[in-house]
């Protein structure tokens, strides 16, 4: 062993300390949505200086009815940010 001896120390600025080794594997993971919770669908108006947001919910339709109806009372805010939110679940792949 270089600057160093057989019982796993080195020198280092002329003193003696212990060697450090790590040892890295790659595990596999996946993530999917956990099954105890209910997703929640979330919209919000796009049109510039608009702040709107529809009430989040389970139900994608209302949400949708939410949206068409910003629409109809104001011309122009046709465009909106959807998503879909949910707790999810970060499991380690067990090898065969």
């Amino acid at each position: 062993m270089r600057n160093g001896d057989q019982d796993g120390h080195v020198r280092v600025r002329g003193r003696v300390a212990p060697v450090t080794r790590s040892v890295i594997r790659h595990a596999e993971h996946r993530i999917i949505r956990d099954p105890e919770c209910t997703p929640t669908t979330v919209a919000s108006c796009l049109h510039e200086g608009c702040g709107w947001a529809a009430v989040p919910g389970a139900d994608v339709a209302e949400v949708d009815r939410q949206c068409m109806r910003h629409t109809g009372m104001n011309a122009g805010h046709g465009r909106f940010l959807r998503g879909f939110e949910y707790i999810a679940l970060v499991r380690r792949v067990e090898a065969p």
